[in-house]
């Protein structure tokens, strides 16, 4: 694991931080420690090389916006569809091979899928 990007997530852990930038830093793995950050209401995670997001995401009981566009994600974790003020989700640019079009984004304001797979919201 980059220790940068680990110094990065536990400096916004103890600085109660509600945004996180964790784009462009080519991570494959996201550093556990992510699920300390509660308060983080913003997560970047757009242009790295994830595969799938962490489970740890889901338990941001207060994230708003998630950023996952230009990744390498296959799947999504079940996790993420238990963020209920999340309101903005972008997951295009990715080879999303299978993901319900019955995945309950009702509060969701602006789901941008993958450029080739429609969703129903």
């Amino acid at each position: 694991m980059n220790s940068s990007v680990d110094q990065i997530v536990i400096h916004a852990c103890n600085e109660h931080s509600t945004s996180l930038n964790l784009s462009h830093l080519d991570i494959a793995v996201v550093p556990l420690q992510l699920a300390n950050a509660k308060d983080l209401l913003c997560l970047q995670l757009n242009n790295n090389r994830l595969i799938m997001p962490p489970e740890e995401v889901g338990g941001l009981d207060q994230l708003q916006e998630l950023s996952l566009d230009h990744n390498q994600l296959t799947i999504l974790p079940s996790s993420l569809f238990h963020l209920v003020h999340l309101t903005y989700l972008n997951i295009s640019y990715n080879p999303l091979s299978n993901v319900s079009p019955i995945v309950d984004f009702s509060s969701v304001i602006m789901l941008k899928p993958s450029a080739n797979k429609k969703y129903i919201l």
